[in-house]
């Protein structure tokens, strides 16, 4: 399959048209991962180096949604071909949502606590450069809290609920440019000691100005794939042609994927004398960000990535019909006893 890389820089204009996803955030350990589109399917690849086994579950995107880009014959009255491009998208702004929950004995105390981690979590954001404008509160609940009382009874107890508290929970959004700022942020957070970052969502501008600069080059790729065909006698400009093309947007937040590393201790370290408690080690869910792998695609813009992206994925199939002379001609042939090989015409 022939392959070409294109390192294409896009000069994007702020637009009101946005592409909204999820990086990632605490929202990931709660969401198995999926790849975007309804062609799916999983297949389950496993890393040895050395005494070390890393697992993962990869997510890829069915063959059959993006064939295999070349002309062939889907009978012998026509010929398809097919291109297949992807565009890595970096976002221009991101939002980082933290949840943040207080509880207190009555609902004044509960405000006043909840204000005061706000305050101070803006006050050390206003340090490292981000505007109070860029910073919203979005109110969630503010509910009483019970637990349990007895009542004594002479031969029973009875367990009434009372108010015990009020528990107040309220979602900070922080808006930034520069990907690398979120680590400086959760640091603000936690300061003011808020420490789940539920999400991050990030901004692609234009997201239709990037399909139509994919679609040209793809184009452009169909049309040099069937020139290329007049070497074998198809002028195929000159057939009757249709085409028909679409395109997936695939968000970081379905490329996410966990695996476990792990490590067995040696067998001779449990016999020896005198002998010793052994405590295993906790194996740890890590987790990654997988693009897409551009095995299925014949172009590729911006192929290099350095952090979580937008992929614009687009496929355009053209069908040339042909005429009586192009098309392929049944040849006969006759082998004589004496092992000769002669053409044969049937009337």
């Amino acid at each position: 399959m022939k392959k070409i890389i294109c390192s294409l820089l896009l000069g994007f204009i702020i637009n009101p048209k946005f592409i909204i996803a999820q990086v990632s955030g605490n929202e990931q350990y709660n969401s198995a991962p999926a790849a975007a589109g309804n062609y799916q399917y999983k297949e389950k690849a496993n890393y040895m180096y050395d005494n070390v086994s890393y697992g993962y579950q990869q997510d890829y995107m069915h063959a059959s949604r993006y064939p295999a880009s070349t002309a062939n014959f889907s009978n012998n009255q026509e010929i398809t071909i097919t291109v297949n491009g992807l565009m890595n998208l970096v976002a221009t702004n991101y939002v980082a949502v933290f949840n943040i929950v207080q509880v207190a004995e009555n609902p004044e105390a509960t405000d006043t606590y909840m204000s005061n981690r706000i305050s101070r979590f803006k006050q050390e954001l206003k340090k490292i450069g981000i505007d109070t404008n860029d910073i919203k509160t979005d109110m969630l609940s503010f509910v009483p809290k019970y637990e349990f009382q007895a009542e004594a009874r002479l031969f029973s107890k009875t367990y009434n609920e009372v108010p015990a508290g009020f528990e107040l929970s309220k979602n900070v959004s922080v808006r930034f440019k520069n990907s690398a700022d979120v680590d400086a942020i959760v640091t603000a957070a936690a300061t003011a000691e808020i420490y789940d970052l539920a999400k991050v969502d990030y901004f692609v501008p234009d997201i239709q100005k990037s399909l139509d600069s994919l679609r040209l080059i793809c184009l452009k790729e169909v049309k040099a794939k069937g020139k290329s065909y007049e070497i074998l006698g198809f002028k195929l400009d000159t057939l009757k042609k249709v085409i028909t093309d679409n395109f997936v947007t695939t968000y970081p937040q379905t490329r996410y994927f966990t695996y476990k590393a792990f490590s067995r201790p040696s067998l001779p370290s449990t016999r020896r004398k005198p002998l010793v408690n052994l405590n295993d080690a906790t194996n740890v869910n890590s987790r990654f960000y997988n693009q897409i792998d551009y095995d299925h695609y014949d172009v590729v813009v911006n192929p290099v990535i350095t952090e979580p992206v937008v992929q614009l994925s687009y496929s355009v199939a053209v069908k040339y019909f042909l005429k009586d002379d192009d098309k392929p001609k049944n040849n006969y042939y006759i082998l004589s006893s004496t092992g000769d090989i002669r053409q044969f015409n049937p009337k």
